[in-house]
């Protein structure tokens, strides 16, 4: 997830793509070509996320790939107002769990219930 003092979710994605030597262009057509991608574009939220393998975290970054057996949502970008991002997964179909890493991709994997992230209070 993307924390910014900006309150728009794109404006926070943006910053983060320019400080991270990715592509926001070159993510986007690749989720595109990934037919469960979820791309969320919004002054609320921005949200990328993908089906994967979560005992293959070396392969999370494969955005186009729609791996069979998918037992995790890989949250590439999460960005804006993680209620509205709660209460959106919650139409996704249920995976086990969730994935994501922190900060610009240089940190440990995380993995976590999918239930628990979508049943969470604030």
């Amino acid at each position: 997830m993307v924390c910014g003092m900006d309150n728009d979710a794109r404006t926070t994605a943006r910053r983060y793509y320019a400080d991270s030597g990715r592509s926001l262009q070159r993510d986007w057509d690749a989720l595109r070509g990934n037919p469960r991608a979820v791309v969320v574009w919004t002054p609320q939220l921005v949200a990328l996320l993908l089906p994967v393998n979560s005992a293959h975290a070396g392969e999370w970054e494969e955005l186009p790939v729609d791996p069979a057996g998918a037992d995790a949502w890989y949250v590439h970008l999460l960005a804006g107002d993680l209620a509205l991002a709660r209460e959106l997964a919650s139409g996704l179909a249920p995976l086990p769990r969730l994935c994501f890493r922190r900060g610009l991709r240089n940190h440990a994997p995380h993995i976590h219930p999918w239930r628990a992230f979508i049943q969470h209070q604030a």
